[in-house]
């Protein structure tokens, strides 16, 4: 019972707070392996396709989001002075970590 209170509290420690840079490249081969807590975006024919990032609890899963309009599953990115902010929420609904959060001019809020 302590052991699994005193994992959950380091976890919560451990989460990532705001997300440094936005990047944005031409394809998703352009995006490196360890990302950091940047943003990708990939931009192509000036539209945003998809935005890459860490889940930011730290368990070192990737998210992969699709920002193409018309998809079952799509989120908005609106980018303004160098910060991101994505709609709806990401919900992890599967894995280890089951992060569910919004981020808002880069800063993370955990719900």
């Amino acid at each position: 019972m302590i052991f699994s209170m005193l994992t959950a509290w380091w976890r919560r420690l451990r989460r990532r707070r705001a997300f440094k840079n936005v990047i944005f490249v031409e394809s998703m081969t352009f995006i490196p392996k360890h990302l950091g807590s940047d943003v990708y975006i990939v931009r192509r024919g000036g539209l945003d396709r998809r935005a890459v990032l860490n889940c930011p609890c730290r368990c070192g899963r990737r998210i992969d989001l699709s920002l193409v309009k018309g998809q079952e599953h799509h989120w908005l990115a609106t980018i303004q002075h160098g910060k991101i902010s994505l709609n709806p929420s990401i919900w992890l609904r599967v894995g280890p970590c089951r992060s569910h959060f919004f981020v808002r001019d880069s800063k993370v809020l955990w719900v």
